[in-house]
């Protein structure tokens, strides 16, 4: 393939598995990645998986899969700031849109039922097969499950490029048992997948000690999500009256006392109706944006331009996110609007979970509509069939879990 954008080299192109494309093919090979995540069943199952609020709360609140393409819309957005505004990028030394937008659709495709408690639920669950982690279980996807026939890694998954994966991997400690706090880590069987990306042992060394190794698209995609459901959280959150100004005002004076007097003055005067809510959070995305920047870093982990320069955001901009994160935190996340049906549902999902793990191993007869995931075989081992009961669990939308599980209650002996 022919590269005009010399930010990119044939080896961050270089996909894993071969791409069968026809000899006239239009697009760049990170555009084709943006595509295959878009036409996904992973990316489309994402409108019934809860975001914060528990799906079918309400008709309005983001679900994974409209946070998602607000995370890809701000990725794009950041992107195309920095080509047009930054000394260091030109028309044909640039990063590219689509890689970051792949990177961001992604992000969130290994996300079970249940939002973040659904995640660490099944984490427990999963802890004598190697644990659950949600960005683990994209990369599964992109590589094992899309498109993919299982056999291997170069018959299955999208065959995504280098730079792709890349983008996605926010964490590169290979092994749950070598985390501080058992969460933020890859599969044991996903090394091979990482020395791919990285072909260094050096670099696979570093990351297994807890040295952060980031291109910039994948920077550029956790900023993205940052603000992305920084604003939406707290869009709902209002939306749904679970703040107060008085609340609000508490927290500043007692739990956050670093906030702005702007932000602070902003956010109130949105609680009181005296300003838009679209507006002010139109306004601090817009804002944020034009507050980043590009740098050079000094001594690059690969000397190539993925990795020779780091994402910067001013010191205002980013007080203010850090604040209004925090007050999510605070007053919404642990809201009983919030937790009381993340509850319920988890214990779903576990039932569920349960219920499949004792099929497999025969303390359980199958029932009629619960069948086991397609491809399951007696020649799997244990941590195989885990892994695919664990695959087959996190890939439920909510209300499928909970159809599923009520099918259970009735017919269950």
């Amino acid at each position: 393939m022919t590269i005009k954008n010399t930010f990119y080299t044939d080896w961050d192109c270089e996909s894993i598995g071969e791409r069968h494309l026809p000899e006239n093919e239009y697009r760049n090979a990170f555009e084709i990645d943006r595509d295959r995540i878009i036409h996904s069943t992973a990316f489309r199952r994402l409108q019934g998986k809860t975001q914060v609020y528990v799906t079918g709360q309400s008709d309005q609140y983001r679900t994974r899969l409209t946070h998602s393409i607000e995370v890809a819309q701000i990725g794009r957005s950041i992107v195309n700031y920095l080509n047009r505004s930054s000394d260091i990028l030109t028309g044909e030394y640039q990063i590219d849109s689509a890689l970051v937008e792949a990177a961001c659709l992604a992000h969130d495709l290994g996300n079970p039922p249940i939002g973040h408690k659904g995640e660490s639920r099944l984490n427990e669950l999963m802890d004598p097969w190697g644990g659950f982690e949600g960005n683990a279980q994209s990369l599964r996807i992109l590589t094992d499950i899309v498109r993919g026939d299982r056999r291997s890694y170069t018959n299955a998954g999208m065959q995504a490029t280098r730079a792709c994966l890349d983008g996605i991997l926010k964490y590169k400690i290979v092994g749950k048992e070598n985390t501080p706090n058992g969460a933020k880590f890859l599969y044991p069987d996903q090394q091979d997948i990482l020395s791919w990306v990285h072909n260094d042992q050096h670099l696979d060394d570093l990351a297994q000690n807890g040295t952060q190794i980031r291109p910039i698209e994948c920077a550029i995609m956790d900023l993205a999500d940052d603000i992305a459901y920084t604003t939406s959280d707290l869009f709902d959150g209002v939306k749904q009256s679970l703040l107060t100004p008085e609340q609000v005002q508490q927290f500043w004076s007692n739990q956050y006392l670093d906030a702005s007097n702007k932000i602070k003055a902003d956010v109130d005067q949105v609680l009181r109706n005296q300003f838009p809510m679209s507006r002010f959070i139109a306004g601090l995305i817009g804002r944020w944006i034009y507050s980043i920047s590009i740098e050079k870093i000094e001594n690059p982990f690969i000397n190539i331009p993925r990795y020779k320069y780091g994402l910067k955001m001013d010191d205002e901009s980013h007080s203010e996110l850090m604040a209004l994160r925090s007050l999510n935190y605070s007053l919404i996340y642990n809201s009983d609007y919030v937790k009381n049906p993340e509850s319920k549902g988890v214990e779903i999902l576990e039932e569920l979970f349960r219920y499949y793990r004792d099929v497999v191993f025969e303390k359980q007869r199958e029932l009629e509509l619960l069948p086991l995931p397609a491809g399951m075989s007696t020649e799997f081992d244990e941590n195989q069939k885990m892994r695919m009961i664990c695959d087959y669990v996190a890939g439920m939308t909510d209300n499928h879990a909970i159809r599923l599980h009520s099918y259970l209650k009735v017919k269950a002996p």
